[in-house]
């Protein structure tokens, strides 16, 4: 039965009674294994509580990425947003521009390689995954290349009428004033109705003349009846014409501007006076020179 206690002694450091405890053994035991469990649990519950705990830092870093995230896309929603809008401006500026300048009825078209969804144009992306994001990119990239295209072939167009606008004549070659007419008149000489292929203007020997419109001079020679004679390529299958002149003020193969001065009034060949005898061809017909005049 001993054997089933022990025997705990108390002995103080100084003078007092001695305590004796007899404890059971099986009591020992239990209380043993009651701090071991209640150790075990502890440490469990401390372990438990680090591992949630750096799960609750991770969910919180989670959570930051998420809103960062989310204010990104948003963020990119609106610059989406920003840019359809400033695409349409350009698509009416385009627009704007073709009906000026007559090209309303040519717009380019281009094709993409691979699979664009026209409903996503300019569609609000806020609800949108991440496929349908890239696809309201693809589609804006797509419109951006269509608009650089028509702005190109724009400007080629406007420089192409810029160019002919300068090389089509439009002012008087020179002063004075008219003295006959485009069109069926009495010839000066034999009084028999005549076709006359240009339009007179008479002044002074040696009055300037001027290039009506941007060319250069293919020809500047003797003619019989138009005495000294000038022609000046406009391009465009557009020549003007001079006659009687007195003075050459260009050679041939210079390029002259409109407003240049290129010759001089005179009275040589057949003619009656000092005058200038001026002719503007079209595809090789004779026209008007006064359609081409803006006073």
């Amino acid at each position: 039965m001993l054997r089933n206690y022990l025997t705990v002694l108390v002995i103080p450091q100084k003078e007092g009674n001695i305590l004796r405890f007899r404890i059971s053994a099986f009591l020992l035991k239990f209380f043993s294994l009651i701090v071991i469990i209640v150790s075990l649990i502890s440490i469990g519950i401390f372990y438990d509580y680090l591992s949630i705990r750096q799960q609750g830092q991770e969910l919180a870093e989670i959570e930051k990425k998420l809103r960062l995230q989310t204010f990104d896309f948003q963020a990119v929603n609106n610059r989406l947003s920003q840019k359809w809008k400033e695409l349409k401006t350009y698509e009416e500026f385009d627009q704007q521009l073709r009906l000026i300048s007559g090209l309303q009825d040519s717009i380019p078209e281009i094709q993409y390689v691979g699979k664009i969804n026209n409903n996503l144009r300019g569609q609000d992306t806020t609800s949108f995954d991440g496929e349908q994001v890239l696809g309201v990119l693809k589609q804006l990239d797509l419109d951006v290349k269509i608009r650089e295209i028509s702005y190109f072939q724009l400007e080629a167009s406007l420089q192409e009428s810029k160019d002919r606008l300068l090389r089509t004549p439009s002012i008087r070659p020179t002063s004075g004033y008219q003295s006959s007419a485009f069109g069926v008149r009495a010839d000066p000489f034999t009084r028999r109705k005549k076709f006359h292929k240009g339009v007179d203007w008479a002044s002074r020997p040696y009055t300037p003349i001027y290039a009506p419109a941007d060319g250069i001079v293919v020809n500047a020679y003797i003619n019989g009846g138009f005495g000294k004679f000038l022609v000046l390529d406009h391009g465009y299958n557009t020549v003007t014409r001079y006659g009687h002149l007195i003075k050459f003020e260009v050679t041939v193969g210079q390029q002259v501007k409109r407003g240049d001065l290129i010759a001089r009034m005179g009275n040589t060949g057949r003619s009656t006076a000092s005058h200038l005898h001026y002719e503007v061809l079209v595809r090789d017909q004779y026209v008007n020179p006064m359609k081409y005049v803006l006073e």
